[in-house]
């Protein structure tokens, strides 16, 4: 009950700073992408390994990636050192209401990506933050109804959907979609 609270009064901050801020929103696919910032939860290596080889694969058609992860278990900390790509902060990075304080949070929510890609498969406040404050041209991540402020394109998860399949689903939509540069006039 206590955290549900401080949800809510984190849901309410974010609104409030989102309505004061007004960065230009567009779609953008992945081959026009260039420069790509990844946000996921980091519960242990598996889901380090799986996001280590999505980021490598955009590295290797070129993009400039940054990942930032949010560490859910204090011992890990210690395990996953930032590299010059990735960038970790933790539960006691937050405020009481769950908004990221780090300036390696702030800095992140301050670059202009063409995409910013939540990979995340649980809906994490924190991530919520740096989605919804982002000045990214084009924020993808998981479908809800909640979630609809803080994505401009979501991808739906099915019950039985794992990561690779998510990560797969991501590359696919992104790849697919037109956006108002790459249509035929």
């Amino acid at each position: 009950m206590f955290k549900y609270i401080r949800r809510k009064i984190g849901l309410y901050y974010l609104r409030k700073e989102q309505a004061t801020t007004d960065h230009g929103r567009r779609m953008v696919n992945l081959p026009e992408a260039r420069h790509i910032g990844v946000i996921y939860t980091l519960d242990g290596v598996p889901d380090y390994d799986k996001v280590s080889q999505f980021v490598a694969s955009l590295q290797q058609e070129h993009k400039e990636v940054k990942a930032l992860g949010f560490v859910k278990s204090k011992a890990l900390i210690e395990r996953f050192l930032p590299k010059l790509s990735y960038d970790f902060f933790s539960g006691r990075d937050l405020t009481w209401f769950y908004k990221p304080i780090h300036e390696t949070v702030k800095d992140f929510i301050a670059r202009d990506f063409d995409l910013l890609i939540n990979l995340s498969l649980e809906d994490t406040f924190p991530l919520k933050y740096i989605s919804g404050m982002s000045h990214a041209l084009c924020r993808v991540g998981r479908y809800s109804e909640e979630n609809l402020p803080y994505y401009d394109l979501m991808i739906d998860l099915k019950p039985a959907m794992t990561v690779d399949d998510y990560f797969t689903q991501i590359r696919h939509y992104l790849t697919i979609i037109k956006t108002n540069e790459n249509r035929p006039k």
